[in-house]
């Protein structure tokens, strides 16, 4: 019983909640630009979930913060807030919709996947949306099965249309192989040798990037260009391995190319592709197959793919063994 207690508790040390809870708000064209107000406002904003702002870029167009738990980014008429770990999201939402007022919120999405550990986070989805149909009217939606790899979704039911450009592209991946786990839980990795594992000069030359390297593990990247941006987010720990890419980069024609990108490097054995208002078809041979398929239409113009595939396997996989206590 000891034996087992102990290594519970080495799991938990090790243990870090990648997935992201993800929070997008769009208001109306009568307000100042969002990215007029001062950098101490969004250290408020962040503060409010229990995270910090490590560093920050900026171009004419938009703003991005990095923070120790993900992404904040902000553009005239809009932000995107993803946050990790035990972060309180939904404190940012609120605070952010007190300050500006809701009347001026001319569409708001709330966005959680399942976590590794539900029972550690300090509320639950439904809490959450619960909490935001307070000051709005929505609709709640989850996007695949309930036991297993979903997403769920509040989003406000007023009337919007989004531009042509709105679209959005999550690529989710799960357990990277061992030797992709080996490289990125090194404790001399450096910035360099992370953007050169991931060619990112190669793929994305264009883009201004801000990235951070956490100790013992973790990795983070904020990129910009023009009103264009991408993230990544790396939680290599054994136990919850996870890495994140996301973009609002119009890439639809070249979506398969983007996602083999990463696909390649780092071999995971499952993942989650889900796009707004960028559908493509996703064939990828005979690596992986498709298990979930979801695709349905918002009330408010967004079509929504939500997509989770595994890696194809005729051997029967191994049974895991748990390494010395000490």
């Amino acid at each position: 019983m000891e034996q087992l207690f102990a290594i519970a508790l080495r799991e938990s040390a090790l243990f870090f909640e990648g997935a992201e809870k993800k929070l997008e708000i769009i208001v109306d064209k009568s307000l100042q630009p969002l990215t007029n107000r001062p950098d101490s406002f969004w250290k408020e904003i962040v503060a409010k979930c229990e995270a910090t702002i490590l560093s920050q870029i900026e171009n004419s167009k938009m703003k991005a913060f990095l923070l120790s738990e993900s992404s904040l980014f902000v553009w005239d008429d809009r932000i995107l807030m993803l946050t990790c770990g035990q972060t309180k999201l939904i404190q940012s939402a609120k605070f952010f919709v007190n300050e500006l007022g809701a009347d001026h919120v001319d569409c708001l999405f709330f966005q959680r996947k399942n976590e590794y550990r539900a029972q550690l986070q300090p509320s639950d989805f439904l809490e959450d949306a619960k909490n935001l149909m307070k000051d709005f009217d929505g609709e709640v939606v989850r996007f695949g099965k309930l036991h297993s790899h979903h997403t769920q979704l509040f989003y406000t039911t007023k009337e919007y249309s989004p531009i042509d450009s709105d679209c959005t592209c999550e690529l989710l991946m799960y357990d990277m192989a061992p030797e992709v786990i080996g490289f990125l839980t090194r404790e001399d990795l450096t910035i360099a040798q992370i953007r050169d594992f991931f060619q990112l000069g190669k793929i994305f030359p264009d883009f201004e990037l801000d990235d951070f390297v956490f100790k013992p593990y973790g990795y983070s990247l904020n990129g910009i260009r023009g009103e264009d941006y991408l993230t990544i987010h790396v939680t290599p720990q054994e136990k919850s391995p996870y890495v994140s890419f996301e973009t609002n980069i119009k890439l639809c024609s070249e979506t398969r190319v983007f996602l083999n990108h990463f696909l390649e490097i780092l071999k995971p054995f499952s993942f989650d592709v889900m796009t707004f208002n960028c559908t493509t078809e996703l064939d990828f041979g005979n690596t992986y197959m498709k298990t979930i398929h979801v695709k349905d239409s918002l009330k408010i113009g967004y079509e929504v793919d939500f997509r989770y595939f595994n890696k194809r396997s005729e051997a029967p996989e191994k049974m895991y063994r748990y390494k010395e206590l000490d």
